[in-house]
């Protein structure tokens, strides 16, 4: 409006003035109402956009994501610090080089027939020494059939007939040994080859072509002859006074998701599939609700439901955690945090040969420190979230989550350092779990139960005597024997 049409107005006399003050009254209202639900829907956009791009930054280093989702983004930052030492082999690390055998198998002579300077004979002059070389190799394997034949006499005496006994595995007129059995499994259950390829593997190395359905039968008979010794890992677990690992994942079993739990510790590892991840699941696996040593877990609220044993945090975790907070949300006491919570590591690993738990000062100073940072974290979560916060309903960001379970917390993060048998992180659980993922991408889903149960029971006796040093080709043949490998119970 010019300033010639205002005194227009104003010469109209008072009532025209108070309509047009009153229509600019309702304009400037309206206006104001539109800005402040424009200003709403901009708030809500810009939290919106900060959570999508933390959804995109995330990665395995900041979050719990494996590191088969990185994709080809920028390489993630490891969490393990930087060493100061040089790449490759250290000062006084023992070579791998090929060594001469002491007791060949075979040896091949190459004589010297005649002299290379003057042509005489050399045939029988005897050699003054030898240059000696080895080729270490594999010979032609074929398969080897073993008739065994139960001998049938007549008595002369009373004329009755008697008949050898035949040994005791075997059953059938024709039928495989026990090492071509675990040849299978060994491929299908630990080397994770799938079944049409295991059965091309064997007719090239064996010449022998056996049917996939054969393979499936030796899994199914692992599986069943190792219920014992399963049962005996459980036990064990569930019985241990000291850190068992707790953990589970997703796995698809007839095209529909389970779960895969995992129950271990340094000796030991125990699988079990359930259609849940919960409760429900845990209490029909039966080694938590009965456990009474210090379970390691990854903060799964369920696992705190049961207070018959103590609980310890994975700190792997919690780096992760801490690595989004500085990077996403560019707060600036998660680092000191994370700091700290390796230098506590580093403590306890050069005392650990030593002692069982770090001196009370010690413990008390990182104690001290951390609660400092925590308060740090709080005041600063507070003050660039003091918006978000003065709401009735908001959804807590993930500085503020991770800030009350350091605070509630506090006693199961810093385990490690009150009890040195109490491990940092909850890797072990972690690299038990791995293998199960890996069969999923090879082989996309189990197709029944049956097949699910085989692999987990297989492999837990598989990863088992593997933590104990023992051959696991060897240990899976003797499932096939009366003379099973029984895996040292600690």
């Amino acid at each position: 409006m010019s300033e010639g049409q205002i005194i227009e107005i104003y010469n109209q006399g008072v009532s025209q003035v108070i309509g047009v003050i009153k229509e600019l009254s309702n304009q400037i209202k309206e206006l104001q109402s539109q800005v402040e639900t424009l200003s709403k829907e901009n708030k809500a956009l810009n939290e919106r956009v900060k959570s999508l791009e933390s959804q995109v930054n995330k990665n395995s280093s900041n979050s719990s994501k494996p590191p088969s989702s990185d994709g080809f983004k920028k390489k993630t930052k490891s969490l393990r610090t930087k060493s100061g030492k040089k790449p490759g082999g250290q000062r006084g690390h023992e070579g791998t080089t090929l060594c001469l055998h002491d007791t060949p198998d075979e040896i091949e002579i190459h004589n010297v027939e005649f002299c290379t300077e003057c042509g005489a004979s050399l045939k029988d002059v005897p050699p003054e020494r030898y240059i000696v070389r080895q080729i270490i190799d594999i010979p032609d394997v074929k398969v080897k059939i073993v008739e065994h034949r139960a001998e049938v006499k007549i008595c002369p005496h009373c004329k009755s007939k008697n008949t050898a006994a035949f040994p005791e595995e075997i059953k059938n007129t024709v039928q495989y040994g026990e090492r071509l059995k675990a040849i299978a499994v060994y491929l299908t259950q630990y080397q994770l080859i799938p079944y049409k390829r295991a059965v091309e593997l064997i007719e090239d190395l064996f010449n022998h072509h056996l049917s996939q359905g054969s393979m499936v039968t030796f899994n199914q008979d692992c599986h069943d002859n190792l219920q014992a010794i399963t049962n005996r890992i459980r036990n064990s677990l569930t019985s241990s006074t000291g850190a068992v690992h707790f953990d589970e994942t997703g796995i698809y079993i007839d095209k529909k998701r389970q779960w895969l739990h995992v129950a271990s510790n340094k000796n030991l590892t125990y699988y079990e599939c359930h259609e849940k991840r919960g409760k429900k699941a845990i209490d029909d696996i039966t080694i938590l609700p009965n456990f009474t040593g210090t379970a390691v877990h990854d903060g799964f609220k369920t696992y705190f439901k049961y207070t018959n044993c103590n609980h310890a945090l994975c700190n792997a975790h919690i780096l992760r955690e801490l690595n989004s907070i500085t990077e996403l949300q560019g707060q600036n006491w998660a680092k000191p945090m994370k700091n700290l919570l390796l230098d506590i590591k580093k403590e306890v690993d050069l005392a650990n040969n030593k002692q069982n738990a770090l001196p009370l000062d010690k413990i008390q100073d990182f104690e001290s420190k951390y609660d400092k940072i925590l308060k740090a974290g709080i005041d600063e979560d507070y003050a660039k979230n003091i918006e978000l916060y003065s709401k009735k309903k908001v959804k807590k960001s993930a500085s503020l989550n991770l800030l009350n379970r350091l605070n509630g917390y506090k006693e199961q993060i810093l385990a490690f350092m009150y009890d040195f048998d109490i491990p940092f992180d909850n890797n072990l659980a972690e690299r038990d779990l791995r293998m199960a993922k890996v069969k999923q991408k090879i082989s996309g889903t189990f197709r029944s139960s049956a097949g699910a149960n085989a692999f987990t029971r297989i492999r837990g006796y598989v990863s088992t005597v593997r933590k104990q040093g023992k051959n696991a080709l060897d240990c899976i043949k003797s499932t096939f024997t009366v003379n099973q490998f029984d895996p040292t119970l600690t």
